[in-house]
């Protein structure tokens, strides 16, 4: 009988793509391997399990769904077709051992949780890079972190660090012209951290910024009246939020992540 495995993500799927190969490839089998990314609604969902279920088999669904509801409705169809469904909260090489009734090459030994966490680090820093600076507001709410801040105040290097540790980041540009997307007020306040800087210290790192790609260091993005306004209004959102405002001024990408970790630790 043929053996599938589905690959089925929000995102691009890249560390769940990978968990399902090198979980594969710990057993002597053969499989055909299908995989669907950026699924967004549950009808996408329903056409995808109708591919599902044309094919004739045995049938494994490895995937990252961030939306609890979408989780839970795969997990309902697959119930029902007698497939089993693998996410980073349920994975077992045991269980797929079993699904599969033979032994993984080098038995059993793997330590599972090791195996989900470096994994899902790849998945989010491609949660990170998906929602980096504002691309797409609908990950707020399935975020863990959400940075807030002016332009060039560190929020994207700070969201790729903490994704290397396995945190899905989501940070959000305050702007002068734009309003922010009313998802940030809907969430709550305790994931959100608000980066600020001195007025004097953001004006040189965005004369830097403009003379690395040759443009003039005179523009209205360094100009120190508009630095100062922005700044102001960023604080004055953040209070409005009543999150956390930290003050990255000198501070180093680590300390402020270790801040944020420790502050994110005390809620959970």
């Amino acid at each position: 009988m043929d053996l599938f495995v589905y690959i089925i993500s929000d995102t691009d799927g890249v560390g769940m793509a990978r968990l399902a190969y090198n979980t594969m490839e710990k057993f002597e089998v053969e499989y055909k391997e299908k995989t669907f990314t950026n699924v967004k609604t549950k009808d996408n969902l329903s056409s995808i399990f109708d591919v599902v279920k044309e094919d004739i088999g045995s049938k494994i669904i490895f995937n990252s769904l961030n939306d609890p509801e979408h989780n839970k409705f795969l997990n309902e169809l697959s119930k029902n077709e007698d497939i089993l469904t693998i996410d980073y909260t349920s994975y077992s090489l045991n269980k797929i051992s079993k699904f599969l009734g033979l032994e993984p090459m080098n038995g059993l030994a793997d330590d599972d949780y090791k195996i989900v966490h470096h994994y899902k680090r790849l998945d989010a820093l491609d949660f990170a890079i998906k929602y980096d600076d504002g691309r797409d507001f609908k990950g707020l709410k399935y975020c863990d972190i959400c940075i807030i801040g002016v332009s060039r105040s560190s929020k994207t290097p700070l969201s790729v660090y903490l994704a290397s540790i396995g945190y899905k980041v989501i940070n959000v540009p305050i702007l002068l012209e734009s309003r922010v997307p009313r998802e940030l007020f809907e969430i709550d306040s305790k994931k959100i951290f608000g980066l600020t800087l001195d007025k004097y210290r953001l004006q040189k790192i965005r004369q830097e910024r403009l003379k690395s790609i040759n443009l003039s260091s005179d523009s209205n993005y360094s100009d120190l009246d508009r630095i100062e306004k922005e700044i102001a209004y960023a604080n004055e959102l953040m209070e409005d939020l009543d999150c956390q405002i930290i003050d990255v001024t000198y501070k180093s990408i680590e300390e402020i992540s270790e801040y944020i970790i420790s502050s994110i630790e005390n809620v959970n």
